[in-house]
């Protein structure tokens, strides 16, 4: 799950860095929502990741 986290964040920032030199704002604008939903991917795949590592405690 960390390696899936770790990957979603990675596409958003290159995304991202992307949508800061893209050419109009259309584009610029897809570029940052694509962004937004593999941070909440990323965010999703933690929550997992933690729900699993306390599952693991008790």
């Amino acid at each position: 799950m960390l390696g899936q986290a770790l990957m979603h964040v990675r596409t958003a920032i290159a995304l991202r860095d992307c949508a800061a030199s893209a050419p109009s704002d259309v584009v610029r604008h897809l570029l940052m929502k694509v962004a937004a939903i593999h941070e909440a991917r990323a965010r999703k795949a933690l929550r997992a990741s933690q729900s699993q590592s306390q599952g693991r405690r008790r």
